[in-house]
């Protein structure tokens, strides 16, 4: 008569390798993994420089812009809120001299923005918007199309027009430019420039601009250099 195998025994399981594997499955994870970074805005603040040359500009044509590290905004010397703001860099903008203690004309107006070292970044970035805001608003304004629309305009396909690119390379042989971007020097021509060439320049820009009915993408152009957006964004330091 044959005798039952025992199963009392207890059987355990060889785990030597365990660990080994382990630590080969961390080193997988660890070198194939991607660690998303937050890169933040794409703003680059201007370097602390020794000695600078300092740029004399009437101040009635700098709108300051203050932010204290209680994320407190102070707008020429006086508190004001937020939602406020917008409104106020468009005023100043447009003031065009009519009041003498604002900007001059639009293409002397200019904001400084300045924030302590303590201010939310996220408050920053709000005042920030705001102020660029108001310059999106005017040059819609002055283009009669909304907001939304001359945002989400898009100059890099307008660039390709038939009009325009003769209009540009009509430019170009008038001046002798030579380059790739014919219909970009073109477009940021501008005539208040100082160049040796002026009124040549003048003319032949002019010769071109007028060969043809004036395309929205020149207009848009236009309004970019009628209303220069000139933010001056200090660095962070201690403001009451």
């Amino acid at each position: 008569m044959m005798k039952k195998r025992s199963s009392g025994g207890s059987q355990e399981i060889n785990a030597s390798s365990m660990a080994d594997i382990a630590f080969l499955l961390l080193i997988f994870f660890l070198v194939t993994t991607t660690i998303a970074s937050d890169k933040g805005l794409t703003i680059i603040l201007p370097p602390k420089k020794e000695n600078q040359p300092q740029i004399e500009k009437n101040e009635r044509n700098v709108y300051v812009v203050l932010v204290n590290s209680r994320n407190q905004l102070l707008v020429e010397g006086e508190p004001m809120n937020l939602a406020d703001l917008r409104a106020g860099v468009k005023k100043f903008i447009l003031n065009n001299g009519a009041d003498k203690n604002s900007s001059d004309n639009p293409l002397e107006a200019a904001v400084s923005f300045k924030t302590d070292r303590a201010t939310k970044h996220a408050t920053y970035v709000r005042v920030y918007d705001e102020i660029t805001a108001a310059y999106n608003e005017i040059r819609a304004e002055k283009l009669g199309v909304s907001t939304k629309e001359f945002m989400s305009f898009d100059k890099e396909k307008a660039k390709k027009e038939p009009a325009l690119v003769q209009k540009a390379e009509t430019f170009a042989q008038k001046t002798d430019f030579v380059g790739d971007d014919v219909v970009g020097n073109y477009l940021n021509y501008d005539e208040n420039s100082k160049d040796k060439r002026k009124q040549r320049m003048i003319d032949a820009y002019k010769a071109a601009r007028t060969s043809s009915k004036v395309l929205f993408v020149e207009k848009y152009y236009d309004v970019q250099k009628q209303f220069p957006k000139r933010i001056s964004k200090a660095e962070p330091t201690k403001v009451e």
